[in-house]
Order: C-alpha cells, then structure tokens, then sequence
C-alpha cells in the first residue's frame, strides 16, 4: 500500500500535508530521488544517496539525514507499505520559510519519503517519441523537483499522439522528458555525454557499467538528431522503466520497428544484475 514519512511522521500518502510557505511548494525549491524496490530491497541504494547528497549540495541545502539514517527509514518504508516491488519516492525541499522570498535563510529542510507499488508498461509495449527543443536551465544534472518544463515537454508529445519526448539541444540529443537515451548503430551502443545538460541517470550508469563488462561496443559522445533518426536501434533508461526500446521517432521506424538484438542482450544482462543484487 502507499504510505508517507513526513517530517518524522509515518501517515497514508493522501494524507500527507505541508505549510503553503515550504519553499518546494513556492519556488520548486528542492530535490528528489526515486529508487526501485525489488524483493523488497532498495536497489542501487548507495548510488541514489551519493546523487541525492550531490543534489542538495549544488542548491547549498543542509543534507537532513545520516545514510544509516535514510537507510533505516527505507527499510521502515518497505516493511509499513509491504510491498515486494515498489518506487521509494524521496524529497528534501529548503523547507518552510516566514515569508515568500527569493532570498533563502537556514531553515530545517522538509524531508518526505513515499513508498508506492511499482507499476510498468507490458513488455509488448514499445515507445514512440518525438523529438522537441531542449528550453530547459543548464543544469540539468541536478534532480531538482522544478519539472514544469519536463511535464510540458512530456504532455505536449501525449497530446501529439507520443508517448514521450526525446529533447535536442543546439542539434544535439540530450534526454527523454524523464529518462536517459542510448542509440546503437552499427552494433556500437552510444549514449550523450553526461554533462551538466542532462541528468546524470543510475540506471544509465549500470547499463554503460554492464556494457564495458561484457565487452559490448559503447561510446560516450554527441548524438545528432540526424543520428537519432538513423539509428539501428534507440532506447531509454529511467529508475522507474528500467530499459526499454523505442520503435518510432517523429513518426519514422527505427530499425524495423522490432526490439533490436543489442536491446535485448543488454536488456537480460540487467534482470539478470538485478537478481544478483538480492
């Protein structure tokens, strides 16, 4: 079941309540992670604390919590929602100032944890996406709570008949409104830069990790939208997909159309990283 920690206080989600003048609820002034439960276990756990700790430090937010700490209230997330596969939700905002501002004083950080059952599209499901301008602020390596323009890029696409947006910059992929992209062509696996334009996904960091491993072809570079388009094969990577394939792009096949070869070993390659982590 949903259930939230607030604060220091364990409610149901729904019930789950903030001051009007937290600085998350004002300015978006804040950050989260998302980490995958399997087995009921955290996955990935220390990767998720390390960029939450990078997170707060690049807005200079006190980090609120020990990791023993967090990992404790993980734990106490799982066994209260009692769920085997689940998304634990977690956000610190600056937390609730006297008055709105754009100046900031120290303040005690609103720390809240969720913890929800994991639900994914069917394996028979394949993306289409549509590429569109990459407006964003340039630093878009911080996992800050401000998503408005991921959500407008994102609903524009549904609204087109998408499912999702992939974003371009100055003629260069960046990321998917939510996730990480990865081409391959030619059997060689390429994923953008991860510079201060896009975040800096986990699942990203395990898939280049399990590509290097088994000795599969990758490389880190540039991706034109040309390249996009003529790739063999495109795939996004997200905590809450995991990797899944995409088949269209602007209305165009990619490939055939079908999941690519490549897509597939490196799919099994993490199913396979996931059970061992357990």
């Amino acid at each position: 079941m949903s259930i939230a920690y607030l604060n220091g206080s364990w409610q149901p989600l729904e019930e789950a309540r903030v001051s009007v003048l937290d600085r998350g609820f004002m300015f978006g002034d804040g950050v989260y992670e998302v980490i995958p439960v399997y087995q009921g276990k955290p996955f990935a756990e220390d990767e998720h604390l390390a960029r939450l700790a990078t997170s707060l430090k690049e807005l200079h937010i006190m980090m609120p919590r020990s990791e023993d700490d967090w990992q404790e209230l993980f734990r106490e997330a799982i066994d209260r929602g009692d769920e085997d596969e689940a998304i634990l939700y977690v956000q610190v905002t600056r937390g609730v100032a006297e008055s709105r501002s754009h100046i900031y004083e120290d303040s005690e950080p609103t720390v809240l944890i969720t913890l929800s059952p994991r639900v994914t599209p069917g394996l028979d499901h394949k993306l289409s996406v549509v590429t569109k301008e990459d407006f964003r602020w340039a630093r878009g390596h911080i996992k800050v709570i401000s998503l408005a323009a991921n959500s407008l890029a994102k609903n524009e696409a549904i609204a087109e008949g998408y499912d999702d947006a992939i974003l371009v910059r100055d003629g260069k992929v960046t990321e998917a409104s939510s996730s990480n992209v990865f081409i391959v062509k030619d059997s060689v696996i390429v994923t953008p830069i991860a510079d201060n334009h896009l975040l800096h996904g986990i699942t990203r960091a395990q898939v280049i990790a399990l590509a290097k491993q088994h000795d599969l072809p990758f490389e880190e570079r540039d991706i034109s939208e040309d390249e996009l388009l003529a790739a063999d094969e495109v795939w996004v990577t997200a905590t809450s997909i995991e990797v899944w394939p995409v088949h269209k792009v602007n209305n165009q096949w990619i490939g055939n159309g079908e999941v690519g070869l490549v897509y597939q070993k490196v799919y099994n390659l993490f199913q396979e990283l996931k059970c061992q982590s357990n």
